[in-house]
């Protein structure tokens, strides 16, 4: 069935793409403008929707910041990750989309905002869905930019060719606006929680049995697709012997759609965790910010993680890991390198998931162990 799919979607993006060829000749005039930066003052950026590729979009924030002091930064998102937008200063102000809004509804929003007579608009998506590239034709914004995966380019003035092959997907975001002359040269991830997400974090720890100066080490065992995931009874595992060895205060922490995973995985150990589960996604910063490790798959929470400058132990399955690796010092990824990777597949077509359970938890502790080791000799 699976395979089916991807029949037919690869023959739906090649009859698209053969169709928007015919329109990219009728709009070609308009790729013959030039951007000025001096001009610009008002900007429309369409996020990228997901956890971690919001945070992973910060130096492309900033870039557009540096190169255009005098501009107004306006970002439209997808509400869940707005939490996260908000604790990025180069951004001045967020429009969300309201959840489960139709295509029309959205429409409608952004047409809405050609008030704002945004000067240049930037499209984030990195793959080849035709929205953002809409949403900066509705805006009215004066130059446009985006990639031109699958021909998606024809509504932009300054079309991008999709070459992301061997690049972090920090440099892959930042190239969009790199096209047209926006810079910076710090491509590091910074964000500090709220206060009242802070305050929130600390009562809810408390009244959760948490005492002050315990070593707090979170764990996330969810992930977007099932080849990212880590095997429950592994971190079970993992949890129990932490708190057995250095008492420890494991806290497990999801999302809205992984309450099941964090019981299946209390209900696999002996010892009593802390849960958080569904929490705003500030409070979830907060929570990371708060942890002195967190042990987690590859997905949104590492990135999280990384941007407060909380240390990590992550595991990677089949996908590519020069795009994915977590940024700045001081963390552990484990990762086995078997035949059939990276596959770069969100389900595994050998159907074993080898790539996750060769992933011992033997190897897991011997990672963080060694964090543990240097994060107790940073504190001397």
């Amino acid at each position: 069935m699976a395979k089916r799919i991807k029949i037919f979607k690869r023959l739906y993006l090649a009859l698209r793409s053969a169709k928007l060829s015919v329109f990219s000749v009728f709009t070609s005039p308009m790729r013959k403008k030039k951007f000025s930066k001096e001009s610009t003052r008002s900007v429309f950026v369409v996020s990228l929707k997901r956890i971690g590729d919001a945070v992973l979009s910060i130096p492309a924030f900033r870039a557009i910041k540096e190169s255009i002091p005098q501009s107004l930064v306006t970002v439209y998102a997808d509400p869940y990750i707005q939490d996260i937008l908000e604790r990025i200063p180069d951004i001045d102000a967020i429009i969300p989309y309201k959840k489960k809004s139709s295509f029309l509804k959205k429409a409608r929003q952004v047409r809405k905002l050609t008030y704002n007579s945004f000067d240049l608009a930037v499209d984030l998506t990195c793959d080849y869905t035709l929205e953002g590239a809409l949403w900066t034709l509705l805006s009215g914004a004066r130059y446009r930019v985006g990639y031109d995966t699958r021909k998606r380019g024809f509504l932009f003035n300054q079309p991008l060719k999709h070459e992301s092959e061997g690049a972090h997907i920090i440099d892959e975001i930042l190239a969009i606006v790199q096209s047209i002359g926006l810079e910076t040269r710090d491509k590091s991830l910074s964000l500090t929680a709220s206060r009242d997400a802070e305050e929130t974090i600390k009562k809810l720890l408390r009244d959760k049995g948490a005492k002050s100066g315990e070593m707090l080490i979170g764990i996330h065992p969810g992930g977007y697709y099932i080849t990212q995931r880590w095997l429950p009874e592994r971190f079970a595992e993992v949890a129990d012997r932490l708190i057995q060895k250095h008492k420890a205060r494991i806290i497990l922490m999801g999302g809205p759609k992984e309450e099941k995973l964090i019981e299946e995985i209390k209900a696999w150990m002996t010892q009593n965790p802390i849960t958080v589960v569904d929490q705003p996604l500030g409070n979830l910063l907060a929570l990371i910010q708060n942890c002195r490790l967190l042990i987690c798959n590859n997905s949104g929470p590492l990135h999280m993680a990384t941007a407060v400058g909380t240390p990590t132990v992550s595991t990677m399955g089949p996908t590519i890991p020069e795009r994915w690796w977590p940024q700045g010092k001081g963390h552990q990824v484990i990762r086995k390198n078997l035949p059939c990777m990276p596959c770069n597949e969100g389900y595994c077509r050998l159907k074993t998931l080898d790539c996750m359970k060769s992933i011992t938890v033997e190897d897991m502790l011997e990672a963080v162990e060694r964090q543990i080791s240097r994060i107790k000799k940073s504190r001397k």
